[in-house]
């Protein structure tokens, strides 16, 4: 296993230590678990489909139903 050294400040080293002691493990473990979870939650974003990401902004642009389908939309795009 590879060791690193973090600096905390006060109150979240304390919330470790109560972390640790009441489930009755090392602050290491804890802190392991931790970052494991983050680690995996932030994967599932990094997974997420394009759709998925844009979800958000479908449907907030006023515009022709057709645009995506209707070639007369195109006429003069790019030149």
């Amino acid at each position: 296993m590879k060791a690193l050294s973090i600096k905390l400040p006060a109150p979240l080293f304390h919330d470790l230590a109560a972390r640790a002691q009441a489930s009755a493990t090392s602050q290491s473990e804890v802190v392991r678990a931790a970052l494991a979870a983050y680690l995996q939650a932030d994967t599932a974003l990094n997974t997420a489909s394009c759709a998925q990401r844009a979800s958000r902004w479908v449907g907030v642009v006023q515009g022709p139903p057709d645009l995506s389908t209707n070639p007369a939309h195109l006429n003069g795009f790019g030149q």
